[in-house]
């Protein structure tokens, strides 16, 4: 992919984000980088922009997702130069923080605050300060398989964010898509992340972790999100029209794309990634909602953080200022086509790329709907105790002791923060 002219204006400019690191200096040195493994041409690019501006070089070590997050355990723990910047998980801002593996970025970046999306400054930020530069964010939609509704002699729903569905709207459409003697099914999430789940038991009402960051006892198993998560665990069990087991990304993917799943909540990445389906002729609409309650998205992203501890902080500290520009963020978006952290590239791009419904639906949410997870340094350990009970919810299991279980689990790890 060749990187647009505009990318490299700044180039002369960028050097004033050295402070006192001669030119010579900086091409001496080589930034250790944990990256997710997204693919080399979605990468490489990025790092040879900073690089043709600054004239440092980054080491982008690309790791499947698990592997980031282990990789990163290990080598943070042992509390040394490396690695010198490394890709953060939103909500995983805090646990970094909080263990001193962050550098407080507020100073560097104060003056740049408000050229951000507010939502996406939420999961960078620990005790009220900026531990993490928001890379992009993201949203969810709802994908509908149009041939399949043509078929089913059913409306296509509105992409009016003001006329969105609600669930109990689309439990019945889901029903007339839902043909077991050909394996189709009507309806499901993507995945069974917390991510993408907590806004059901939001929508009904329900707070999903205490005030403090550290309480999930009467929160994670509250009545209202009982009965939310029933609601879940009907449309696989009772109701049957999602595919039970579902679980992975891939799956679900791979089932919208053969026309076996008739609609989907997806992540914005999928407006990408079913274009590998030839076939496939799909639509989008917002997020469906309780008609009690009210709508609520999912929202966060990668964001990028400074080891204290690295022996190049004023090269890290150039690579993070220089992600933050307007041209960086712009390539980043052609590489990953995640949602823009920046409201100029927004603005820019509002009568051009933005025009899309999918695009001025992510718009609307991220401005209106959007809820990050909740803020915890435990949060590592309170999305793998609720996601397996939210697996486990989904394949029949007693849904309050599911929660009470994964309740007592996660406050039990959460006493180490305290």
């Amino acid at each position: 992919m060749q990187i647009g002219r505009r990318q490299f204006m700044a180039g002369a400019a960028s050097m004033a984000f050295l402070g006192s690191v001669s030119r010579a200096g900086a091409q001496s040195t080589t930034l250790s980088a944990p990256w997710m493994g997204w693919p080399e041409e979605q990468v490489t690019p990025l790092m040879e922009a900073f690089e043709k501006a600054t004239g440092i070089k980054v080491s982008a070590e690309r790791l499947p997702i698990a592997e980031l997050f282990k990789t990163l355990e290990v080598r943070l723990q042992a509390r040394n130069e490396l690695p010198d910047v490394y890709l953060v998980d939103g909500p995983l801002t805090a646990s970094y923080a909080a263990r001193g593996h962050l550098l407080d970025l507020d100073e560097m970046l104060s003056g740049d605050k408000d050229r951000f999306v507010p939502t996406t400054l939420v999961q960078g930020t620990y005790d009220e300060k900026l531990y993490a530069m928001p890379l992009g964010t993201s949203s969810q939609l709802l994908f509908y398989n149009k041939k399949l509704f043509a078929e089913a002699g059913l409306p296509e729903p509105s992409s009016d964010p003001e006329k969105r569905m609600t669930w109990e709207e689309l439990l019945p459409i889901a029903q007339k898509l839902t043909k077991p003697d050909i394996s189709q099914f009507g309806f499901a999430f993507e995945n069974t992340n917390p991510y993408q789940l907590l806004p059901i038991p939001q929508s009904w009402g329900a707070e999903v972790l205490g005030p403090d960051g550290l309480t999930a006892t009467g929160y994670v198993d509250s009545d209202e999100t009982v009965a939310a998560m029933s609601w879940y665990q009907d449309l696989f069990q009772k109701h049957k029209v999602g595919p039970v087991g579902t679980f992975q990304t891939g799956v679900t993917q791979e089932m919208f794309g053969s026309g076996k799943l008739a609609m989907v909540i997806g992540g914005t990445w999928n407006l990408v990634g079913f274009e590998k389906f030839e076939d496939l002729d799909f639509g989008v609409a917002p997020h469906p909602y309780f008609a009690a309650g009210k709508p609520v998205t999912s929202t966060g992203s990668w964001h990028v953080g400074i080891n204290p501890r690295t022996a190049h902080m004023e090269e890290s500290k150039a690579f993070v200022k220089w992600l933050s520009t307007r041209d960086a963020m712009d390539l980043w978006f052609n590489l990953r086509k995640y949602p823009p952290a920046l409201k100029e590239i927004w603005e820019e791009r509002a009568t051009t790329t933005f025009v899309d419904p999918a695009w001025e639906i992510v718009r609307y949410e991220l401005a209106n709907t959007a809820t990050p997870r909740p803020a915890t340094p435990g949060y590592r350990e309170y999305e793998d105790f609720l996601k397996t009970a939210m697996q486990d919810i989904q394949t029949g299991a007693d849904v309050k002791e599911s929660l009470s279980r994964a309740a007592q689990n996660i406050d039990r790890e959460m006493r180490k923060y305290r």
